[in-house]
């Protein structure tokens, strides 16, 4: 790697001009190296760790997401492709960002985040007093010179790691972050990029970067992490409901968080909340039945973690002990311990909870999705929508097409729902599920019942 100091804006375009299609490394603030004195620029997995089940959120919110705008099939997305939403909307993944923009790079290294936890007293629509713990992001300008890297795209394709690049995904409305960052992603080798790819170390005086950036259109937050209003995959990740804080001792105002955490450039404090946004704090249809008239009411719950619903599959799975529910009990309701954002889903404040299994008149067996109207913090209905019908079998269940089946054509929403049964099938035949009551019964890993 050889170390170049720019001192001026002749300089800097000097060596633009025959660099134009590098690949850098997004710029930053200070230059980093490792035990042997190579630049070191690690994955935010190598730096701050992996947390499996918020991993596997993140991960079936990603492909939901790139399958909403792009029609890609959801389960033949691949890691790198999701990991694009986990990385540049604020969790880790096993990739560096790159970018293909001088100007970009140029404004990463001219700028400083910061982030902070802020705690704020609102009113929700009852008036009663409620805390949202909101992380707050900034970038803030930098006074010394920064740092960009140039990558030499033949030695990083010698190390046979994933690359890909965001700057292809067809955008046909609204600005997304990658798009607007120029974005590509190279997997990390030993948690890292390969130190032999990065052949130049640009150290930039603050002032020509500040100035480089201005002139190519890039002088504020918002021309790299576009706001929610012109961002429809940061807004549809802060639609996913808020979550109850839970401590050993409850405080008596209720503290909540977001479903999904991730750093908010463009936060504003709202007083008086509305039925937006949604504040679960951990409703259970099972122990809310309703009325003796409710179709609920004599009806066996098992309650699983929400989990099951991310750690999905599209394969065949072992079903016979589910099997043996459907004949024993005709019906019964499979319970999440979550609410699931579908982002398809038109109608607001609405989410599912679980599924619904019944055996129809003519033996068939239709799974349908629990679902509950919650606007702000109140569960304002429960109830089941069409689904699919499959033809029972010992081993296996097979779809068929049937008069009383969903006629929408998101197939994924029905492919999910039918997923849950395997790790149904798996808790029963591990002996996961704990019998709290003749029709409750409750997964060992299940955080609150």
């Amino acid at each position: 790697m050889q170390t170049l100091r720019i001192t001026n804006s002749q300089e800097l375009e000097d060596f633009i001009r025959g660099s134009e299609e590098s690949w850098l490394f997004r710029g930053q603030t200070r230059h980093y190296t490792d035990d042997r004195g190579e630049v070191s620029i690690p994955t935010s997995f190598q730096r701050h760790g992996c947390i499996p089940p918020v991993m596997i959120a993140w991960t079936h919110y990603s492909r939901a997401l790139i399958r909403a705008f792009s029609g890609m099939n959801y389960h033949e997305i691949d890691l790198g492709t999701s990991q694009a939403i986990l990385q540049h909307y604020g969790w880790r993944s096993f990739f560096v960002d790159l970018t293909k923009s001088f100007s970009v790079a140029g404004w990463f290294a001219a700028n400083r985040y910061s982030e902070s936890k802020a705690i704020e007293m609102c009113e929700n629509f009852e008036e009663e007093p409620v805390w949202l713990v909101v992380r707050n992001a900034s970038y803030e300008e930098a006074e010394e010179p920064g740092s960009i890297y140039v990558i030499d795209r033949a030695r990083l394709e010698s190390h046979e790691l994933s690359i890909h690049d965001l700057t292809e995904f067809e955008i046909q409305e609204g600005t997304l972050r990658f798009d607007s960052q120029k974005a590509c992603l190279v997997e990390g080798k030993n948690g890292k990029l390969p130190p032999d790819a990065v052949i130049y170390h640009l150290v930039v005086e603050h002032s020509v970067l500040v100035e480089y950036c201005s002139q190519s259109g890039i002088t504020n937050v918002e021309d790299v992490f576009p706001n929610r209003e012109h961002d429809f995959l940061l807004q549809a990740l802060l639609d996913i409901p808020w979550e109850l804080i839970r401590t050993e001792e409850q405080f008596p105002i209720p503290a909540y968080r977001r479903g999904l955490e991730l750093p908010e450039y463009d936060h504003k404090f709202v007083k008086h909340l509305g039925s937006y946004p949604t504040l679960f704090s951990g409703f259970w249809v099972a122990d809310n039945r309703g009325e003796m008239t409710s179709p609920f009411v004599d009806l066996p719950f098992f309650r699983l973690p929400k989990f099951v619903y991310f750690a999905n599959t599209n394969d065949n799975f072992e079903i016979n002990h589910v099997t043996a529910l459907v004949n024993r009990y005709g019906k019964f309701v499979v319970e999440l311990d979550g609410l699931i954002n579908v982002p398809e889903v038109a109608v607001a404040s609405e989410f599912e909870k679980g599924i619904y299994v019944e055996r129809l008149s003519d033996g068939n067996v239709a799974v349908s999705a629990l679902v509950v109207q919650h606007p702000g913090h109140v569960v304002s209905g429960v109830g089941v929508n069409v689904g699919w019908v499959y033809k029972l079998g010992q081993r296996e269940w097979l779809k068929q097409d049937h008069p009383e089946q969903c006629p929408c054509n998101n197939d994924l929403r029905h492919i999910l729902q039918f997923a849950i049964l395997r790790h149904l099938n798996e808790a029963l035949k591990h002996e996961k599920m704990i019998q709290r009551s003749a029709l409750d019964f409750v997964h060992n890993e299940v955080e609150y019942a």
